[in-house]
């Protein structure tokens, strides 16, 4: 059911095009029109207000870029509702455009999407710190509690024991403003092969690098895709950034079996497989198969 946004400042300026239904932040959220250009509008909760907000200015970031971004229009607080209007991004999600045909090469594809997310990390890059390493910590701490107390185990004490045994590489990493859902949900491809990033989530402050746990879904599509994208990124890719993406993977991997996110439990166990595996069977590869086996 749609909400009444009569209280909106100056939303009588603006036709209401549809309700989206897409999203998981319980936020309701609409397309706007307003002399011939779109608008996403979102209505949540005062509660949140913190939150939305700075994800509302750090939109601040990429203004006079050439990032292909929300623009910020207007922020504000009436009642227990807060509301934010920002341009709307238009084009078709990656992971559409790639299910549409899985047996195409998405390799060129996937570089644009790299050197899109390389862009955001500098223009976000930030004399703000953060204690990286004891987030990270905390959250293997959690995760790997959560998944023993659970009745289900995964096959794989390995990578148990890679993460208990490689926390510390990540002291030191370099601190960056994290988009917090960089996926192929959250990218589209314009009519002008144009990559837009949309649905800002992230506050956190922290390693780039991090980033990319969400490649994960699109892997099960297209190799190629992801390889791109690790190439748009990197200009030769560092010999530590493997190690590292390895203890993301397992923390992903932990992270997905102990979540309960609504999936069966046989579905978890057999995605959180899928992510360990993409180091060999038994996790000890140093290099993921899917980049062992690339042929540029």
């Amino acid at each position: 059911m749609m909400i009444k946004l009569d209280f909106i400042p100056h939303i009588r300026e603006y036709t209401i095009i549809s309700k989206i239904q897409a999203g998981y932040s319980g936020d309701n959220k609409y397309k706007l029109e307003k002399e011939g250009k779109f608008y996403l509008l979102r209505v949540g909760d005062k509660v949140t207000v913190d939150i939305k907000q700075k994800e509302f200015q750090h939109l601040r970031l990429f203004e006079n870029t050439d990032v292909n971004t929300h623009q910020p229009i207007d922020f504000g607080v009436v009642g227990d509702k807060f509301y934010s209007i920002v341009t709307w991004v238009e084009g078709t999600p990656l992971m559409d455009v790639i299910k549409k045909d899985v047996t195409k090469d998405y390799y060129e594809l996937g570089k644009k999407v790299g050197a899109v997310l390389r862009k955001l990390h500098q223009i976000s890059c930030t004399d703000e710190k953060t204690d990286w390493y004891s987030v990270i910590k905390e959250k293997a701490e959690h995760i790997l509690n959560v998944y023993r107390s659970m009745n289900i185990r995964i096959e794989n004490r390995y990578a148990e024991e890679y993460i208990l045994n490689n926390l510390e590489l990540v002291k030191g990493r370099q601190n960056v403003l994290l988009h917090g859902d960089f996926h192929w949900e959250n990218c589209v491809l314009d009519n002008d092969e144009q990559i837009g990033v949309i649905d800002f989530s992230g506050n956190n402050i922290g390693d780039p690098w991090y980033e990319f746990g969400n490649m994960m879904w699109v892997l099960e599509y297209s190799e190629s895709f992801t390889n791109g994208q690790l190439d748009g990124y990197f200009d030769t890719i560092p010999i530590e950034f493997w190690r590292v993406f390895k203890l993301y993977t397992a923390l992903y991997a932990f992270e997905h079996l102990s979540y309960d996110n609504g999936d069966d439990t046989e579905s978890r166990i057999f995605n959180s497989t899928r992510m360990l595996r993409l180091f060999g069977d038994d996790f000890k590869e140093d290099i993921p198969l899917f980049r062992k086996n690339f042929k540029s």
